[in-house]
């Protein structure tokens, strides 16, 4: 029924209406940069140190290991949580297609490819 409130006011096939989620989406994937080079971080930099002592290497992990892991877990749960609630429950309490927020949601990558493959970080 067009017209009668219950589409919730947006009107499906609208060329416009892939650009809230794509642009949703990149801003969370620049605030997912910090802890992606966090997670980089500990995948290059703690991984070189061979362990012969037991489990978590005591004395030899580099002096920022703590301050990575917190910030790869802490950024990494706070980016989880705003893909959440910008591309599911949003869209779900607003009567949107939660196919067409899902399906941008590989969009929150591109930010740190881009950046990497750049050479800016």
């Amino acid at each position: 029924m067009h017209g009668s409130g219950a589409d919730g006011g947006h009107e499906k096939g609208t060329t416009g209406s892939w650009w809230a989620p794509a642009v949703a989406n990149l801003l969370i994937g620049l605030v997912a940069i910090v802890p992606g080079l966090c997670v980089r971080w500990l995948l290059t930099r703690y991984s070189l140190i061979h362990c012969v002592d037991g489990f978590g290497c005591p004395g030899k992990s580099p002096d920022n290991t703590l301050g990575m892991t917190l910030g790869a877990l802490l950024g990494g749960g706070f980016v989880v949580g705003m893909v959440l609630v910008v591309d599911v429950l949003m869209p779900w309490q607003e009567g949107r297609p939660l196919h067409m927020w899902l399906g941008m949601t590989p969009l929150v990558a591109a930010p740190f490819a881009i950046a990497q493959a750049a050479g800016w970080i």
